[in-house]
């Protein structure tokens, strides 16, 4: 069909605009003109039997006939003309101007029988439940034809209303054809299973409008959702909330001046909540006793940092593995380094043990978290899991002789969560 017709309407058309022209008066058609015409005549011939013997065509041919239809013209001068080459030139034109509505009429007849391809994939490899959207009318008939390598589940929603209106669970051949009662996005969804095969995807539909043969572009996004939203899903995801007010500030005394007043240790007692598996610190170390700007964005950094990875669709959160989402948006928000600024922190399981060090007793006498403590620690941010403690204790040390040491610590507790997201479908 679409080699035949639509080639001859696009090769016929320069030769049905001003065949019939001549130059002496009361002469019939002779030479170019005359063979202009006589091709014409053969090309509407052709276009016609081609019509008659159509059944069935593709959309896009169906599209490119009517453009190409509208395009046919047929002019000629009457100068020059004899009587009868004026009467061939009139019905050359009239048999074109029938051409025209005749083809729009064998579109029209045929449009039950123009299938509009939505998907068309005989190798589609299906990884995860997916959804095919395609927007129909009220009237339009949506056709599915799939095939699986294993067996699979396949449903039909209407997107807008929220419904199902077709479930066909455990096999490997789904085809059917639905009358559509309400325009909308209907959504095709096809469920691999456990993993992932192969399948044979083909999703159409037939409409009754000319302008409904190039499918409606329906455009997807993921948004956050609640759980129980239409469709939506579940990821394991983070809540980070702060344990202290506002950055915790102090004096870490030179070893030498505390000898006289203040100390060169400082102690934090961080009091885990129920579920937190890991606790966020940033420690901000200067030998400048000034405030900066930044101070107290730790968890407002630390969350717009998260809800970015996460809408790239970074694999979030794991509790069990250390290099995962945490380190990661730890490190987008590291506080500048000073050089001479650096202190030992200890972290403490027991109280006890961190009464002890805040006593004075020597750290080498001292129980603490050997993976999680950090000796000559500069500005830096950091995790400490928690490992089922409901207290954890943050000992700080000057070991410097001479020099103060400034400490800002923020802590954030880090927890598990489910979060949900759901797959928005919309056109423009």
């Amino acid at each position: 069909m679409k080699n035949k017709l639509t080639s001859v309407l696009i090769c016929g058309i320069a030769m049905m605009m001003a065949a019939c022209s001549g130059s002496s008066k009361g002469k019939p058609m002779s030479g170019d003109k005359l063979t202009e015409y006589n091709e014409t005549v053969a090309k509407v011939q052709t276009i016609e039997n081609l019509l008659c013997d159509i059944n069935g065509m593709e959309a896009s041919d169906a599209l490119q006939l009517s453009q190409l239809a509208d395009q046919l013209y047929y002019t000629y001068d009457t100068n020059g003309l004899d009587s009868a080459s004026l009467a061939n030139c009139q019905a050359l034109q009239q048999r074109i101007e029938q051409l025209k509505q005749n083809i729009h009429q064998t579109i029209k007849d045929n449009m039950h029988n123009i299938y509009v391809p939505v998907v068309n994939d005989d190798d589609c490899l299906v990884e995860k439940k997916t959804a095919y959207p395609v927007y129909l009318k009220r009237g339009e008939k949506l056709y599915v034809n799939i095939k699986t390598k294993r067996t699979a589940t396949l449903k039909v929603y209407n997107y807008d209303s929220h419904s199902t209106l077709k479930t066909i669970a455990d096999k490997t051949a789904f085809k059917f054809n639905m009358e559509i009662e309400n325009s909308a996005i209907y959504l095709v969804e096809l469920n691999p299973g456990a993993s992932a095969q192969y399948a044979s995807i083909h999703i159409t539909y037939t409409t009754n409008h000319l302008d409904r043969l190039t499918p409606v572009t329906v455009n997807e996004r993921t948004v956050e959702a609640k759980s129980g939203d239409f469709r939506a899903w579940s990821v394991k995801g983070i809540k980070m909330t702060p344990i202290l007010d506002e950055p915790r500030k102090f004096t870490l005394r030179g070893q030498l001046k505390a000898m006289f007043s203040g100390s060169y240790r400082g102690l934090v007692a961080i009091e885990v909540p129920a579920g937190a598996t890991d606790i966020l610190y940033r420690m901000r170390i200067s030998t400048n006793e000034a405030d900066r700007s930044s101070d107290g964005e730790f968890k407002d950094n630390m969350n717009a940092s998260y809800r970015k990875i996460k809408m790239l669709g970074m694999p979030v959160y794991e509790s069990t593995k250390s290099s995962g989402i945490l380190n990661t948006i730890l490190g987008e928000y590291t506080p500048k380094r000073e050089e001479d600024a650096y202190i030992n922190m200890f972290v403490f399981g027991s109280s006890s043990q961190a009464k002890k060090f805040q006593d004075g007793k020597p750290t080498n006498q001292l129980s603490y978290d050997v993976n999680s403590s950090i000796m000559g620690m500069q500005s830096s941010n950091g995790r400490i899991p928690v490992k089922g403690r409901k207290t954890i204790y943050l000992g700080f040390e000057n070991e410097r002789t001479r020099y103060n040491n400034y400490v800002w610590v923020e802590v954030l507790a880090s927890k598990p969560i489910n979060e949900y997201f759901k797959s928005e479908y919309y056109i423009n």
